[in-house]
């Protein structure tokens, strides 16, 4: 193998998506730090707030939504309440009434919108929406100015560290689950659920699991380019995991779709066997597992591997488990392993390896982001069709209230 060619033809094919990802072992610092600083846990909620909340909704939309999936376990744990749950937001918006939501206490429940550029006229609706009914909201945001933090009653300013063509979001979807857990610690201390320092040990181990990335990014970048040569064309992709791992199946999803335009779908082990086996040219669709190898559905989801290769299809496994689990069919990333309770922490990096992939997947193959950006050129060159005045809804879409 001639490794100078083969890092000039990575090199080449370097882009922001791929670039977001290795420098999250070098943000993670400064996003932890600023989101669990005195100033801002204080800013996110008074001690009267914090107690008055029974159920946490967390909703938005993309990549916004697959962050509140991950983190929603941990935020009940952390913060005491009664319930946590995501919320799609189309059914938080037009489908909930204040009796399904338990709209009757005062500043219970928060509703949470994530929207990292702010504009986005569904979470500005299910902020408005909440507000009208009585709930206490918060927008979790990198723009305090925008229409979403403007309706919320509070808004949390996630501030995350700025770098050049930091698109398709992925340090805002970390940045996200960091605010997520920020506002959880708060909670928690203040009533009580918690023990005295408890957020900065968190914090601490966070940092510390991120780093550890640091360690094995460049190895997972050189496997990934290597699998893009043989991937590049493919049309279809399938993205599997159980549980937690659900969510971070959807976002790896969300960017390959960005990234490339192919057509892609996410499902947990147990429904894939039901429906997606049966997709016929199966050699032709990538398939990407994640796999906790501490999940109860770890056998499952081994099986829907081996039912998988049965049938030919070309196997990613991104997983905490071993090699040896698996066929040598499969090609195998294995992620640095969480300390023993931390094992939540594994949605806030394991994508990163699906994110690199979809990066080279683009650039390998010729194709823009988001069918309009040439990640290569670094232009738009598109043909403007997808981001024409009034054809693109996500941020004109008309806001209705219905309580």
């Amino acid at each position: 193998m001639d490794l100078r060619r083969d890092n000039m033809e990575k090199t080449k094919g370097s882009n922001p998506l791929g670039s977001q990802v290795l420098s999250l072992p070098s943000m993670v610092e400064e996003q932890v730090n600023y989101c669990f600083s005195e100033e801002v846990q204080q800013s996110i909620m008074t001690m009267a707030e914090a107690f008055d909340i029974r159920k946490i909704y967390i909703t938005g939309c993309g990549d916004s939504i697959a962050a509140a999936g991950a983190m929603a376990p941990i935020l009940l744990k952390l913060s005491g309440v009664f319930g946590c749950e995501m919320v799609e937001p189309m059914d938080f918006t037009r489908f909930m009434t204040a009796k399904d939501m338990g709209i009757g206490e005062p500043n219970s429940p928060l509703v949470i919108g994530i929207s990292a550029g702010g504009n986005t006229s569904r979470v500005v609706e299910a902020m408005r929406k909440a507000n009208e009914m009585g709930a206490f909201t918060i927008a979790l945001t990198n723009n305090g100015e925008s229409p979403v933090a403007k309706e919320a009653r509070r808004s949390f300013v996630l501030n995350t560290p700025k770098m050049k063509d930091d698109f398709p979001g992925l340090r805002s979807y970390f940045a996200s689950m960091v605010g997520l857990l920020a506002i959880g610690c708060r909670m928690g201390r203040v009533r009580n659920v918690l023990p005295p320092e408890a957020e900065t040990r968190l914090a601490e181990r966070l940092k510390a699991y991120v780093r550890r990335y640091s360690g094995v990014l460049e190895e997972m970048d050189r496997e990934m380019f290597e699998l893009a040569k043989t991937w590049k064309e493919f049309e279809r992709f399938d993205f599997i995991g159980d549980g937690k791992e659900l969510w971070s199946a959807l976002f790896a999803m969300e960017k390959f779709v960005e990234c490339t335009g192919v057509m892609a779908n996410y499902d947990d082990s147990e429904n894939w066997c039901h429906v997606g086996y049966h997709i016929s040219d199966p050699e032709s669709i990538g398939t990407v597992f994640f796999a906790d190898a501490l999940s109860p559905s770890y056998g499952r989801l081994r099986e829907t591997v081996d039912a998988a290769l049965g049938i030919r299809r070309p196997v990613l496994i991104i997983t905490n488990g071993e090699r040896e689990d698996f066929p040598e069919g499969a090609h195998v990333v294995i992620l640095p392993k969480t300390e023993a309770g931390d094992e939540w922490m594994q949605p806030m990096m394991d994508y990163a390896p699906a994110a690199l992939l979809a990066g080279y997947c683009c650039t390998l193959a010729g194709r823009k982001f988001f069918n309009e950006y040439d990640p290569i050129a670094g232009e738009y060159n598109g043909t403007g069709a997808y981001f024409a005045e009034g054809v693109r809804t996500m941020k004109n879409s008309e806001i209705q209230v219905y309580i």
